[in-house]
């Protein structure tokens, strides 16, 4: 099969190579994109990070790591980062290449993010750098961080707590800011239409100044008053004994639901909404410890959830339902007519090298076989044995083969041939255009002796 060369001015690399760490000395700016901006706790998230980095060994993928309701961790990969321990030295082009990487985040937990980035290859790991802020608004379904957030909707389950003489059980209000970073101690709330508390402004420790209404803030410490957080959770209802109701949720935890006797009675009355259903509860929940002197017949487990309202929930994987009466296979077709061939992929299609694209032509005859060369010039200052690394686009497949001419070369300028092959490429997997980019190519090199 014979390679099409192609020439063109454009294609060649006029850069120095070096065979240091992908991991640069200082962490370039990078472009970050949370999708939906604005995201609240329901919601899972798209994670955009683009820039231009400042070799050819651009990152490949990222990996997150969440603490709910602090930081989001994000280690961006370079090439060779996979490798155990077998660290091969990498060929990077020192020519600015541009870049882009997206993926999913999970749903977060209400709170504020700070987002730290570093680059990570097989040798080493940068330094952490702060990239980013990201707040995330409470939701109606989706995980609880362990603390209240500033920003979270909250309601008063008591009367007359500390600080609030005569506000009373079912007062809503927002949580302003905490005392501590982590709000694992008292809360700053502004109560709806309240009127008796602070006036001055408030000293917070996690929250720039907030305006509230005069008068409606009350400091709370959510371990000695009862408030109650938004709670809109799935899993198994479950009878406990002396009347107790339990949620077996989806998180994983187990709630006890303050349910009234009636409710009880509902449950074990064999209706729709019954023990042991996948149900969703709704409700108000409550991690505030019992009181020593409170005589409790119910375990509070992970949270109690006042005023709860019950209804079904649909599987968490539903499983298709059989045909109960599925009709009866037609006869095989005595005289099958074979599936068509697949028609041919485009013309041509596009790798990058280094941040340059690279054309590859369909070979003549094939419908899913591309070749393509092309002259690079390299400068090194030792002699090196050069390999080829390709990694195609997510789906495309393929059978991919890298060579270069001469692959020993240096020290000096020197000039070798690039030739890309592949055979078996997944044609339907292709995006549309004429200039599609299917793949990267990373040149490697280790000193030859």
């Amino acid at each position: 099969m014979k390679r099409q060369a192609v020439v063109a001015t454009g294609l060649v690399l006029l850069a120095a190579l070096s065979v240091q760490g992908a991991v640069p000395a200082t962490l370039p700016e990078i472009a970050v994109q949370f999708t939906p901006a604005s995201p609240t706790s329901d919601d899972t998230l798209t994670l955009a990070l683009a820039g231009t980095w400042p070799n050819s060994c651009v990152p490949q993928t990222f990996h997150v790591q969440i603490v709910p309701g602090d930081s989001i961790w994000i280690d961006l990969l370079l090439p060779g980062w996979d490798m155990k321990g077998d660290c091969d030295p990498l060929m990077c082009l020192q020519v600015l290449t541009a870049w882009q990487l997206t993926g999913p985040v999970q749903a977060l937990p209400a709170g504020t993010y700070d987002v730290f980035l570093r680059a990570v290859d097989c040798e080493e790991a940068g330094a952490y750098h702060t990239i980013a802020v990201l707040s995330v608004a409470p939701g109606s379904g989706g995980p609880l961080s362990e603390q209240l957030a500033p920003g979270e909707r909250i309601v008063l389950l008591e009367d007359n707590p500390p600080g609030g003489f005569g506000m009373l059980a079912g007062q809503a209000g927002t949580v302003i800011c905490c005392d501590s970073e982590d709000c694992s101690g008292n809360l700053l709330v502004s109560w709806d239409l309240w009127t008796n508390g602070k006036l001055e402004p408030v000293p917070c420790a996690n929250a720039a100044e907030t305006l509230y209404p005069p008068n409606s803030a009350v400091w709370m410490n959510p371990q000695q008053v009862r408030l109650g957080r938004h709670f809109n959770q799935c899993g198994t209802i479950r009878k406990g004994l002396e009347g107790c109701v339990y949620l077996e949720a989806d998180d994983g935890k187990t709630y006890n639901v303050i349910a009234s006797g009636e409710m009880y009675l509902a449950l074990d009355g064999g209706g729709a909404v019954a023990f042991d259903e996948r149900v969703r509860v709704r409700g108000l929940l409550n991690t505030t410890p019992p009181r020593p002197d409170e005589l409790r017949l119910c375990p509070q487990e992970d949270g109690d959830v006042f005023h709860p309202t019950i209804s079904l929930c649909g599987p968490a994987d539903p499983d298709p339902k059989p045909d109960p009466d599925p009709d009866p296979k037609p006869d095989p077709d005595p005289d099958p007519k074979p599936d068509p061939e697949p028609g041919p992929g485009p013309g041509s299609i596009v790798i990058n090298v280094g941040g340059n694209p690279l054309m590859l032509q369909l070979v003549p005859g094939s419908t899913a076989s591309y070749a393509g060369c092309a002259d690079i010039t390299v400068q090194l200052n030792f002699q090196a044995q050069l390999s080829v690394s390709i990694t195609p686009a997510a789906g495309v497949g393929g059978t991919w083969t890298g060579t270069l001419n001469p692959d020993i070369i240096g020290p000096g300028e020197v000039t070798t041939e690039l030739c890309i092959e592949v055979v078996g490429l997944n044609i339907g997997a292709l995006p549309p255009g004429s200039n599609v980019q299917v793949a990267t190519v990373t040149l490697m090199a280790a000193p030859a002796f």
